[in-house]
């Protein structure tokens, strides 16, 4: 009996959060729709979630009903830590997001704290799969010091962890993830894991999990890459388990390299591809990746984090060809590292989570804008 009542009571749950889901969809539908004019995509006004605040938000979406997220050098939710990463649950409420720091990732150090390299632990991608959270860390150098020509910050040495109890502990300590990284170097630093708009294994997905990875920087990146790996193995956490795409040819097995120096670009736009990933959207029958960067440079350039542009780019598979169909800027936000949520995703429209400028209080938090599909 008591078990038949739990199986009621998470029903219920996630009816609730659907119905706030729509809810939420409609706000931010009702402040997105076009003025005039016919665009393939309509970026609506932002919605701050408050009691937030970090940045590199990156949703994924659990099988119990709620949405999970880093935060970047962060507060989290109700400054419930100071971190370099936070990982945090979310739900929607009555029209609104509301959130919860369920893990400080204490080893991973306060925010902005470098170690002995020069670096600064960070996150990248970010998935729930077959009951499993999955979640991309990396050393990060700042701008001021990375000794890019455009300070640029930069990665290296990245790591795939887990969890297996909704974030709250984690497999491959960061002493591991220092000390043998799984992706020394920076071709494949910052992978985005390619999601989709259900928790279930969609048809057309296949085998394996795929993920992005521009060539090792935060902001402006240069081209990407796409690496994958068997959806059966992901769980070992090891890098051996991975190949990298370095042909033309993606249905070719020999095009598959075991090392991501190889890989082959997938789109080149140099200086405008800060780390990102991408997500299959049913409206469009395609997968939709949003690039975004610096118009000035490098984020940390004189007055350059007051201005984002972000690319919308569609492809029929995760290594392309991907072809740009719009683009938007903000100014004095600057918003940045914009991500689709795969629970919010309808025929009509998506929400993209981002946060903005950390130099303004009021931007620098978890932001949601509707995407709206013509």
């Amino acid at each position: 009996m008591l078990r038949q009542a739990s199986v009621v009571r998470l029903r219920r749950r996630d009816f609730l959060f659907s119905f706030a889901a729509a809810a939420l969809e409609s706000r931010l539908l009702a402040s997105s729709l076009p003025g005039s004019g016919r665009r393939p995509l309509h970026v609506g006004k932002p919605i701050p979630v408050e009691d937030s605040h970090g940045d590199t938000w990156m949703p994924a979406w659990a099988d119990n009903g709620y949405l999970y997220s880093p935060s970047d050098d962060s507060y989290g939710f109700g400054k419930a830590t100071d971190s370099n990463i936070a990982f945090n649950r979310l739900w929607s409420g009555l029209l609104q997001l509301h959130g919860r720091t369920v893990n400080a990732m204490t080893d991973y150090g306060h925010s902005t704290v470098q170690g002995t390299d020069g670096c600064t632990w960070k996150s990248s991608g970010c998935t729930y799969i077959d009951g499993v959270l999955y979640l991309v860390v990396a050393r990060h150098k700042y701008g001021e010091t990375s000794g890019d020509s455009k300070m640029r910050q930069t990665a290296s040495r990245a790591s795939i962890i887990r969890s297996m109890d909704f974030g709250r502990t984690w497999q491959r300590t960061a002493e591991e993830n220092m000390n043998s990284p799984m992706f020394p170097g920076s071709h494949f630093a910052t992978p985005y894991f390619v999601q989709y708009a259900s928790t279930t294994r969609p048809s057309h997905q296949g085998p394996y999990v795929h993920a992005l990875s521009n060539n090792g920087y935060w902001d402006n990146g240069d081209y990407m890459i796409v690496g994958r790996v068997r959806r059966d193995r992901i769980q070992r956490l090891q890098a051996s388990d991975w190949e990298f795409l370095a042909d033309e040819n993606a249905n070719r097995s020999q095009a598959w390299a075991r090392n991501p120096a190889e890989a082959r670009p997938i789109l080149h736009n140099p200086g405008k591809l800060g780390m990102t990933g991408a997500i299959f959207v049913p409206r469009l029958g395609s997968y939709l990746m949003i690039g975004w960067y610096y118009p000035a440079g490098g984020a940390k350039l004189r007055g350059a984090a007051g201005q984002t542009a972000w690319d919308f780019y569609t492809a029929p598979e995760p290594w392309g060809p991907w072809s740009q169909i719009g683009s938007q800027t903000f100014t004095p936000e600057g918003y940045y590292s914009p991500q689709i949520c795969p629970k919010l995703l309808s025929s009509r429209r998506a929400v993209i989570w981002t946060a903005g400028n950390w130099n303004e209080p009021k931007y620098y938090k978890l932001t949601v804008l509707a995407l709206t599909f013509d």
